[in-house]
C-alpha cells in the first residue's frame, strides 16, 4: 500500500511516547509499504533528522511549527467549542501541504497520529483513514484535574469536557481507530459504543534496550552529560533509584514531586545513602528544585538513558495521572531494571503483578516495595528477568505493527 503517515512531531529521535510510536510504526511498515511521512518541525534538529527517516520513506515532508502563532491562534479561539489543542496545532500551511500531497499522489490509506493531526483529513473522502488516538486525552485531563491545585485547574477541566466530546466526534469521521490499551478503548466506547476501535499497544526496541549489549554509548558526549551516574560505578548499584520521562509533562512532574515529598523520605530512613535520579528533558522549575533535597539528582536531557538503567537498582514510577501505556516501564523492564509503579502507572500493561512488576498505591506500601527489592537481591533478580521476558513476548514492535496491519486489512 501507499500510506500517507501524519505525525504531530518529528518521529526521530524516538525519545518520547508519540515520537517512539510513529518512528517504529514507520520503520516496520516501510518493509511492506511505501510511506510518505509528514510532521511539524519544532526545531532545526527536527529538520536535520529527516535524513534518519529517508531510508524508510518514499517521501518526507515537514512544516515549521510556530509557537507564537500557535499561542495567538489559541487565544483567538478560546471560546470555541473545540479543544484548545486543536487550535494550537492548526496551521494553514500544514493543511495546504497535506491537500497538495493528496492531489498529487494516489494514496491507499491515511494514518493520522493523534486528533491534532486527524483534524487535517477529517473531511477527506474517498480514501481509507485510520486515526491513532494513542490514548484518551480526555481521560488524561480528567485525572490531572483531580490533582492539579494551581489556577490552571479550571482550564484543565474545561478542556477535558471539550476533548471528551471532540475525540468521539472526530473518530466518527475515520474508518477505524487505534488506542494503546483496553481501558482507553473502554473509556471511549462508553461515550459511543459504535466507535470502531482496536488496541495496538506501545512497544519497546528490544535491540536498543538490551542489558546484555556491551556497546552502550559511554563516549565523551555521554560522559559529559551523565558524569554523575558514571561516577556511581564504584558504588553499590542497590543505592540508585531511577525515574525517566519528559519532565514538563504533568503526570511525570507530579509523580517525581509526590515521590520526593511522600515516598523517598520513608526509603531514606532505612537507606540514608540512597540516590534518586530524575532523568528527562525539560524539567520544570518545581522539578529542578527537587535537586535541593538530599539524595535527589535532576539531570535534564541526557543523550543516552541506558547507562542510568544499568546503574539503577529499582525503577520507580509513582504515577497518579496520565493514560495509555507507560513506555518508561517497558524500557525499564527491557533493561532488566525491576519496576515499582502504581495502579495508574501499570494500567494497560499485560504484566503479572508481583512476578513481572510491583504495584503500590500508598507512600508506605511503595517505600516498603522498594526497600524489599533493595534488601532481597534474589527477589529483585527474578522480577527483573521476568520483566524482560514479558516485553519480549508482548511488546516487540515487529509483532505490534503486524497487529496494526490487521486493522488496515479489516477496513
Amino acid at each position: 500500500m501507499r500510506i500517507l503517515f501524519l505525525s504531530l512531531r518529528c518521529p526521530y529521535p524516538p525519545h518520547r511516547g508519540d515520537r517512539i510510536r510513529s518512528y517504529h510504526f514507520i520503520k516496520q511498515l516501510s518493509k511492506r509499504h511505501d510511506i510518505t511521512s509528514v510532521f511539524f518541525a519544532e526545531s532545526d534538529s527536527d529538520i536535520e533528522a529527516v535524513e534518519h527517516l529517508q531510508p524508510f520513506c518514499e517521501r518526507v515532508e515537514w512544516v515549521r511549527f510556530r509557537p507564537t502563532f500557535a499561542s495567538i491562534n489559541t487565544a483567538i479561539h478560546c471560546l470555541s467549542p473545540n479543544p484548545l489543542q486543536v487550535h494550537y496545532w492548526y496551521s494553514s500551511q500544514m493543511q495546504r501541504k497535506i491537500n497538495q500531497l493528496l492531489d498529487e499522489i494516489d494514496y491507499d490509506l491515511i494514518h493520522a497520529q493523534l486528533f491534532r493531526m486527524g483534524q487535517y483529513v477529517k473531511k477527506t473522502r474517498g480514501i481509507t483513514k485510520v486515526l491513532d488516538l494513542c490514548d484518551s486525552l480526555a481521560l488524561n485531563l480528567a485525572r490531572r484535574a483531580e490533582l492539579d491545585c494551581t489556577p490552571k485547574r479550571f482550564l484543565v477541566k474545561l478542556e477535558e469536557k471539550r476533548v471528551r466530546r471532540y475525540e468521539v466526534e472526530i473518530m466518527k469521521s475515520f474508518d477505524s481507530g487505534t488506542v494503546v490499551a483496553n481501558f482507553d478503548r473502554d473509556y471511549l466506547l462508553n461515550q459511543d459504543k459504535n466507535l470502531n476501535l482496536s488496541v495496538v499497544p506501545m512497544g519497546v526496541d528490544l535491540k536498543y534496550f538490551n542489558p546484555m549489549q556491551d556497546n552502550i554509548n559511554n563516549g565523551a558526549e555521554t560522559y559529559n552529560m551523565t558524569s554523575s551516574i558514571q561516577n556511581e560505578s564504584a558504588k553499590d548499584r542497590s543505592k540508585n533509584l531511577l525515574f525517566t520521562g519528559t519532565m514538563n509533562y504533568f503526570p511525570n512532574s507530579d509523580a517525581v514531586i509526590y515521590f520526593c515529598n511522600d515516598i523517598f523520605p520513608l526509603i531514606q530512613k532505612q537507606h540514608p545513602e540512597i540516590t534518586f535520579y530524575i532523568v528527562g528533558n525539560h524539567p520544570t522549575e518545581q522539578v529542578r528544585r527537587l535537586s535541593q533535597k538530599k539524595g535527589v539528582i535532576v539531570t535534564g536531557f541526557v543523550p543516552d538513558i541506558r547507562p542510568y538503567f544499568q546503574k539503577a537498582s529499582v525503577f520507580v514510577a509513582p504515577l497518579r495521572a496520565g493514560s495509555g501505556i507507560q513506555t518508561k516501564n517497558l524500557e525499564a523492564m527491557a533493561m532488566e531494571t525491576p519496576v515499582v509503579t502504581t495502579s495508574i502507572g501499570a494500567m494497560g500493561l499485560e504484566a503479572e503483578v508481583d512476578k513481572e512488576l510491583l504495584i503500590a498505591d500508598t507512600p508506605k506500601l511503595f517505600a516498603e516495595s522498594v526497600n524489599n527489592l533493595i534488601e532481597n537481591p534474589d527477589v529483585k533478580h527474578d522480577l527483573a528477568k521476568a520483566g524482560r521476558k514479558r516485553v519480549e513476548t508482548s511488546y516487540d514492535w515487529q509483532v505490534l505493527v503486524e497487529r496494526l496491519e490487521q486493522v488496515y486489512k479489516l477496513i
